[in-house]
């Protein structure tokens, strides 16, 4: 139980890294939208930037932080296996499985 702070704190870390590439996907999309108005060949730079960009996000932040975060979680509950009593761990777990 010792290292169970330091085990919670990546938890914390890994679900907000995690949000935040779940919060900045929708912004790179409206980039590809708003690069189709622009002239052709600054169109075609813009969309190919945003898509490495997009693909980037998606499979070196958001799509790790995911498993990290729910590796720890996992974790959380073998070494605490009580939480699953409180009442709002409950409703968080149904939250997070929505």
């Amino acid at each position: 139980m010792e290292y169970y702070n330091y085990i919670k704190a990546l938890h914390l870390i890994f679900v907000i890294t995690w949000f935040a590439g779940l919060f900045y996907i929708p912004r790179l999309f409206i980039y590809h939208i708003e690069a189709n108005a622009k002239p052709q060949t600054e169109k075609e730079i813009l969309i190919n930037q945003f898509k490495i960009m997009t693909k980037r996000l998606w499979l070196i932040i958001t799509w790790p932080s995911a498993i990290l975060a729910t590796g720890f979680a996992i974790f959380l509950f073998v070494l605490n296996p009580g939480l699953i009593n409180f009442e709002w761990m409950k409703v968080k777990l149904v939250f997070v499985f929505i």
